[in-house]
């Protein structure tokens, strides 16, 4: 019974840091979408690909190219005024045909003919003028003449490291926007659970010591799981750590209504802070008010941390634990019987 109990507890706690993560989530769109990150650390890493320290007018001539244009987009920005997006994500065959496309016009007497051959291509890329770029290029050349020693596959093999370079240098910027998408959940844990008083430990209390708000929230878990936009939403909101986010708000909105129905008609949370119940060195004495607060930053601290896991991990979570839950919960009946 008591394993019961606390795996119910358990799932009560994980979907407020579920819906907690949810939040976060949404306000890490809102703040994406009046900072527009994405999108500005996309053509800074294709603008560092391609210029060298004291120029940059390769990386303006590739971000100005009509094909880098059309994928732009007219966006309304919460309903209050229209912009004009650039594009959060490039494929690498786009990547490689703009650049060879801008680079071509550099070399218009030695144009890059990828129907010719590997030494055809490098004499077009030593007819660079000198840059960063040139050296580069020049590099994966030599390493594709290296190591492919059939000459009809080379070309082929230079395509490819050059897509692979392009590829591994979006890989760092998607682990760049990984770090700031965590370190905006984990200023949005902060806010939330201090302004909330999203107390771990005395959610926990709370639930251990009502049934009912332990059926409430058990009852709201299995929705989740049963929901059929949750496998998709789990998709979306994992699909933010990388270049190519959907958005999730209207998704999130559902969700969060649905729990907040599911819960608060059936029991109330202790969350919000109620001053006249907090203790005061006069009223409870020194020793008592320091170990309230103790707990108390303890509980924020808990909540704070958990909710840095963010929404994918909780929806994982919740699966795993409600499913040992079910397993023991079918086991116990099956002794009873």
């Amino acid at each position: 019974m008591n394993v019961l109990t606390s795996l119910d507890v358990l799932i009560g706690l994980i979907v407020i840091f579920l819906v907690v993560s949810l939040a976060c989530t949404v306000i890490n769109e809102w703040i994406d979408a009046l900072l527009h990150t994405r999108a500005q650390q996309l053509r800074n890493s294709i603008s560092q690909m391609l210029s060298s320290s004291n120029d940059n007018s390769l990386g303006q001539k590739f971000h100005t190219h009509p094909l880098i244009q059309a994928l732009e987009r007219d966006t309304n920005v919460w309903g209050i005024y229209k912009r004009r997006d650039k594009p959060t994500y490039i494929s690498n065959r786009t990547f490689r045909q703009v650049l060879f496309d801008v680079l071509n016009k550099l070399v218009a007497d030695h144009p890059i003919n990828f129907d010719g051959t590997l030494e055809e291509i490098e004499q077009s890329l030593n007819a660079l003028p000198d840059s960063d770029l040139k050296t580069r290029l020049l590099s994966i050349l030599n390493e594709v003449k290296a190591t492919v020693q059939d000459a009809e596959k080379r070309v082929e093999a230079f395509q490819k490291a050059i897509d692979q370079w392009f590829d591994e240098s979006m890989e760092r910027t998607s682990d760049w926007y990984k770090r700031r998408v965590q370190l905006w959940t984990f200023l949005s844990g902060i806010a939330f659970c201090t302004l909330l008083n999203i107390d771990t430990l005395t959610i926990t209390q709370y639930l251990w010591q009502n049934p009912e708000a332990r059926q409430a929230y058990l009852q709201a878990a299995n929705n989740i799981i049963a929901s059929a936009s949750t496998d998709s939403l789990k998709k979306e909101l994992a699909g933010k750590d990388s270049l190519q986010l959907n958005n999730v708000g209207q998704k999130v909105d559902t969700l969060l209504v649905s729990l907040r129905e599911e819960v608060t008609q059936n029991t109330t949370i202790p969350l919000g802070w109620q001053l006249e119940k907090l203790p005061t060195c006069t009223k409870g004495g020194v020793g008592t008010w320091l170990a309230y607060w103790i707990r108390k930053l303890a509980g924020l601290l808990i909540s704070i941390g958990a909710i840095s896991a963010g929404a994918p991990f909780w929806f994982d979570m919740l699966k795993n634990v409600v499913n040992i839950r079910n397993s023991l919960k079918s086991k116990t009946l099956g002794i009873d019987s």
